[in-house]
């Protein structure tokens, strides 16, 4: 995993670097389609395409704890949104969902573009669920996938 860090050099100028994140343990594995945010202080990876069909599997990497190891959150399927790729998520900053990452949209198995909106949220307790977003009208967004944002304002 790489991580491009900006970084101011002085007044005039910017500099950036790629550096390696050393990881240890299983890992979400190679796949593409899928999402990462950054909730301080875990990197989030949701969903995407695991080679053979897409995933609904939630990841985190705490970057407070040295080594880094990625952990797979064990949330029920029965309370977490369908697997999914090409899916837009970012982090809520403001309103009730604040502080939660919030998916929307994407593609399932079968190539049907979905419209359903969900929120990861993680307790004090350092429990972590799912939520499925309400509907506070009734206009309902159109399916879609390829759908990029990096932050809501609810």
């Amino acid at each position: 995993m790489y991580i491009l860090d900006h970084k101011a050099k002085d007044e005039d100028a910017n500099w950036s670097s790629w550096s390696i994140i050393p990881t240890t343990g299983p890992s979400p594995g190679k796949r593409y389609g899928h999402t990462l945010n950054y909730m301080k202080p875990y990197i989030v990876l949701f969903g995407g395409n695991t080679g053979s069909q897409p995933a609904n599997d939630t990841w985190i990497l705490n970057l407070d704890k040295s080594p880094f190891t990625w952990t797979k959150l064990e949330i029920s399927e029965d309370s977490a949104p369908l697997a999914r790729l090409y899916h837009a998520s970012g982090l809520c900053t403001k309103g009730n969902a604040q502080g939660m990452m919030i998916i929307f949209g994407g593609r399932d198995g079968a190539e049907n573009a979905l419209n359903d909106s969900w929120g990861l949220r993680r307790h004090r307790n350092g429990s972590w669920d799912w939520v499925m977003a309400p509907n506070k009208s009734d206009v309902q967004p159109k399916p879609r996938y390829n759908v990029i944002f990096s932050f809501i304002y609810i």
